[in-house]
């Protein structure tokens, strides 16, 4: 203990060093500031004084009209600037005229430089810091604190055995003690008024402290350690020594007061009151830190109070946790001295622009130790009195000045935690302190709810109260019983109906969210009251009786904010739905509809169907409107697959869609937009089990692997009621009211429609197919690609003829798409085993490359603002088909209906030359007639090929005449080719050369 007590010396001497050497260089800078002004202000006085005395000449005795002697010219110079500034007409101004030279002949005498004060003397080393430190500040404050620290020790020691105890009594120890107390104050009184002779005020300062100190331990040992005095005789005691230490700190300044707060405070502990009489300690550290209180309050030294008010906390906390039981005395004791330290000595010490934090942190601090002492004390009666107390002096400071608003925040939620940490608590015990807790935090937040400025942690709070006594209830009280928590729920609700009545005529109340929040807790309090008293499967009836209240409160009150809430209820609406126990049963008939009827059921989705569409009609936000419309979509679907079988229960929603379409002409389509996305949202969920798998078999198709319809999902019945007439019930009233709607929207939805549709379409096209001609994929493969080929691109092309490019666009172009990579690259019959016909030329080969020539040349119409470079890949699509076919038809020839067979005899490898030859030429003569150039270089890399063919392969696999005839056909060729270019290309009498085309 001793050597906190110098650790604490210590810190006292370093504040003490740090306040000293900031008001001798406060000092320093303000004899320096003040020298600099009175040498200006003399400077100034003699300048004037010049400018005087020469203005005076030059007014009374004009000089005359001759030339300046050069002795007068300072004193016309001086002169020049007062005669400026005076204003003077009539004969003096042109005496003054007359007497001025002109400015050529004045010559400004040189200024002399202005006295500037002597420069400070050189800095001070640091030896001589150093010095000044340690031989000169330090120590007379050591020394006044070593003699404070003899006081304790001399009282200590008089515990302790040894010769000194043996010799004195413990009465005359005691009296040694008070008077080697008063001897210092005396001391310091004659050191005080001799201080011409010492001239050191610290000395008188040092004593005093030192006594103070001295008399507080003598005292508190007479009382704790002999009980030589009683408790009312230390009592008046110590008063009688925090008053001489009031007094002397007035009189001998600030070090004396941080001297006697230092032995004050350090006191009990010095003198070994380890288990001390908690109502006297109590008693002394209030009265020692009142007296520090009023010494800073009337000297306004915050920094005392503050200090005194740290030490006080530590005593408090240590009284609190070092007493394993206090009585009521000590309690009261304690809980005194905590307000005090809280409340008291806050408000009459601290002012000016921190005295807000202070007070805020110094009541904060108190809350929580008395919220200590209740838990620590085991939660009695009396303790929570004392929390009630400063409970309600948080309240007091907030009522009193606005800056302490977040006392009483602390206080309730101490409050709260206290409640809650409360262990096994009676009815009625837990009852009172509740009700009691609750009228000092809500009724001074309710009288000032609603008062200016607009606070919206006041309202949180309020909301806060409201809702607390539920949950803290049935968290002691597990069995307590539906009714009573309802009734708890039921008083909240009053709580929070009288703040919004407080406030339903306050000005601003509709842009004021603090209303809303009131509103919302009501609302919340209601439904749990609602909840505990109604049958379970009828929770969501009651969410929504609440959430359709609030949402007509919220249109009496105009007030948006409560439509917004009130929409939160139905989504609360909806959550009890799904989450009762009713749901495991209620749940699966969304996907396999009722067999029967059930009332409880339809009844509890109807009912908050409803309700979705009370916000969907009624609602005036957006936002809000759009949620109730796509709530009362699902909703109603939920409703009806209550009673509806499965097959009918797919169409539901593409009832709905068609209706809410239709509608929306009537009730404007921004009123049934979202409800229109839930019902289209169903029909896909439907759709999606079909969708899926002929997804899946799609994508397999794409690795050449014949797409089979064998799953029972891609059956004729879930295709129509699941996906093509649902497509159709959208699609068609989209289009009939397209006009209506904006483009993106109504082409979006035919879109998807028309995916859905076209994927029901092809699925019942290749069951049908499969029916009538079989699944052989090798016999009817080609036929059954080309009559679906055929029929996306005929009925494409008889849209474009109509001018329905919209509609031509998607069915051309995936009729050319499949014929292209279906026909011709993943299944061509070149390579997949398909069979094409026996005939030469009349086969499947024509309509196979036939089919998407007449789609590719139709792309161009399709896109009037399409690029040059789609025209150009028409072109080579086309070409690649003619060669295709003409190879086709050759391998046709020699191999009969299926080509794909292994084997080239030597007359077809000769006749493929040929072919390449007869195709170059083919290709040069459309292109020469039709001017396109990519026709022409085609020629040219087919007749390249050709020769390369030649030479290298019939040549070397060729003997005889088959070689012969080889090269005579390919040497043929390339003449003809190349006389054909040379009259292209050559330019003719009048003619240019043909550019090429592009």
């Amino acid at each position: 203990m001793f050597d906190a007590f110098a650790f604490l010396a210590i810190i006292i001497l370093f504040v003490l060093l740090i306040d000293t050497r900031g008001r001798v260089k406060r000092a320093e800078k303000t004899l320096v500031e003040a020298a600099k002004r009175i040498g200006a202000l003399q400077r100034d006085a003699d300048t004037t004084a010049k400018y005087e005395s020469a203005a005076t000449l030059n007014v009374r005795k004009p000089a005359p009209k001759t030339a300046v002697s050069v002795r007068d010219e300072p004193a016309i110079a001086a002169a020049a600037a007062p005669l400026a500034a005076i204003s003077v007409s009539g004969p003096e101004m042109q005496d003054m005229e007359s007497a001025t030279p002109p400015p050529a002949a004045v010559k400004k005498p040189p200024r002399k430089p202005a006295k500037t004060p002597a420069p400070p003397g050189p800095p001070r080393s640091l030896a001589s810091r150093f010095e000044n430190l340690f031989g000169k500040t330090l120590p007379i404050w050591a020394g006044g604190l070593t003699l404070a620290i003899a006081g304790v020790l001399i009282v200590r020691y008089a515990i302790d055995a040894g010769f000194f105890a043996r010799v004195f009594t413990p009465g005359v120890q005691i009296v040694t003690g008070l008077l080697f107390g008063f001897a210092l104050i005396g001391g310091a009184e004659y050191a005080w008024r001799n201080e011409a002779k010492l001239r050191d005020i610290r000395v008188p300062q040092a004593l005093s402290g030192a006594g103070i100190a001295t008399l507080y331990a003598a005292i508190m040992v007479a009382a704790n350690a002999y009980h030589l005095i009683g408790p009312l005789l230390a009592f008046v005691a110590l008063a009688l020594v925090t008053a001489a230490a009031l007094g002397l700190s007035l009189r001998f300044g600030p070090p004396s007061a941080l001297l006697g707060l230092a032995g004050g405070l350090a006191a009990p502990a010095m003198v070994g009151a380890i288990e001390p009489n908690v109502p006297l300690l109590a008693v002394y550290l209030a009265l020692t830190i009142a007296g520090l209180a009023g010494v800073a309050k009337a000297r306004r030294w915050p920094w005392l109070a503050l200090a005194a008010l740290i030490g006080g906390v530590g005593w408090g906390l240590w009284m609190i946790l070092a007493s394993s039981v206090l009585d009521v005395l000590g309690s009261l004791s304690v809980g005194g001295f905590v307000l005090m330290l809280a409340i008291a000595v806050p408000m009459m010490s601290f002012e000016g622009p921190r005295s807000t934090l202070l007070r805020t942190g110094s009541a904060v601090v108190g809350a929580l130790q008395l919220a200590l002492l209740v838990g620590y004390a085991g939660f009695a009666p009396l303790h929570w009195g004392l929390f009630a107390l400063i409970a309600a002096a948080g309240q007091w400071l907030a009522w009193r000045e606005r800056d302490f608003a977040i006392v009483p925040t602390i206080g309730l939620l101490l409050s709260l935690a206290l409640l809650a940490a409360w262990p096994d608590p009676t009815a009625f015990w837990f009852a009172l302190v509740g009700l009691s807790l609750l009228a000092i935090h809500a009724l001074p937040l309710l009288a000032r709810l609603w008062v200016a400025p607009r606070d919206l942690r006041r309202t949180l709070e309020y909301c806060a109260i409201a809702l607390a006594p539920v949950p803290l209830t049935k968290w002691h009280f597990w069995s307590i019983g539906d009714g009573g928590l309802a009734l708890l729920a039921l008083g909240g609700v009053l709580l929070a109906g009288a703040g919004i009545v407080r406030g339903w005529k306050v000005e601003g109340r509709t842009a004021d969210g603090r209303f809303a929040w009131l509103t919302a807790t009501g609302g919340a309090l209601l439904v749990l009251a609602i909840l505990l008293l109604v049958p379970l499967w009828m929770a969501p009836l009651g969410v929504a009786l609440v959430a359709a209240s609030l949402f007509f409160f919220g249109k009496t009150a105009h007030d948006g904010r409560i439509e917004r809430i009130a929409a939160g209820f139905v989504g609360a609406a909806v959550v009890a739905l799904v989450a009762t126990p009713r749901a495991l049963t209620e749940l699966p008939r969304l996907v396999e509809g009722a067999d029967a009827i059930d009332g409880q059921a339809l009844l509890r989705w109807a009912g908050v169907s409803a309700l979705a569409m009370l916000f969907a009609l009624r609602a005036e936000g957006t936002i809000v409107r759009r949620i109730g419309q796509l709530a009362a979509a699902l909703l109603a679907y939920g409703a009806f697959a209550q009673f509806v079988p499965s097959d009918a229960l797919m169409l539901i929603p593409a009832l709905g869609g068609t209706a809410a379409i239709l509608g929306g002409r009537r009730v404007g389509f921004e009123r049934v937009d979202a409800a229109t996305a839930g019902f289209a949202a169903l029909s896909l969920a439907w759709a999606a089990l079909p969708i899926a798998a002929w997804a899946t078999k799609a994508l397999l198709s794409l690795t050449a692997m014949p797409m089979q319809f064998d799953v029972g999902i891609l059956t004729a019945e879930p295709l129509l009621l699941r996906l093509l007439v649902p497509a159709l019930l959208f699609g068609v009233p989209l289009w009939l009211v397209r006009n209506a709607l904006p483009r993106w929207l109504w082409v979006a939805g035919l879109c998807l429609a028309g995916v859905v549709g076209g994927i029901a379409i092809h699925s019942l096209y290749r069951l049908g197919f499969a029916a009538l001609a079989g699944d052989d994929f090798v016999a009817t493969g080609i036929v059954q690609r080309l009559v679906w080929e055929a029929l996306l691109i005929g009925i494409g092309w008889l849209a474009l003829r109509q001018g329905m490019a919209g509609l031509a666009r998607p069915l051309i172009l995936a009729g050319t798409a499949h014929a292209l990579l279906y026909g011709l690259v993943l299944h061509n019959p070149l390579w997949a085993a398909q069979a094409v016909g026996g005939w030469p030329l009349v086969n499947l080969l024509l309509p196979l490359f036939l089919l998407p020539w007449f789609g590719m040349i139709r792309v161009p119409a399709l896109f009037a603002k399409a690029p040059a470079t789609l025209g150009r890949i028409v072109q080579l699509v086309v070409m690649l088909l003619v060669a295709g076919f003409g190879w086709a038809t050759l391998r046709q020839l020699f191999h009969g209906t299926l080509l794909a067979t292994g084997g080239v005899t030597d007359t077809e490898n000769i006749l493929r030359s040929i072919l390449l030859l007869a195709l170059a030429l083919g290709f040069l003569l459309w292109g020469i007639r039709s001017k396109h150039h990519d026709w022409r270089i085609a020629s040219l890399m087919l007749m390249i090929g050709a020769a390369g063919k030649v030479f290298l392969f019939d040549a070397s696999g060729l003997e005889g005449l088959a070689r012969i005839g080889s090269f005579v056909a390919l040497g043929f060729s390339l003449i003809g080719i190349g006389w054909l270019y040379s009259r292209q290309l050559a330019p003719g009498p009048g003619r240019a050369a043909p550019a090429p085309d592009s």
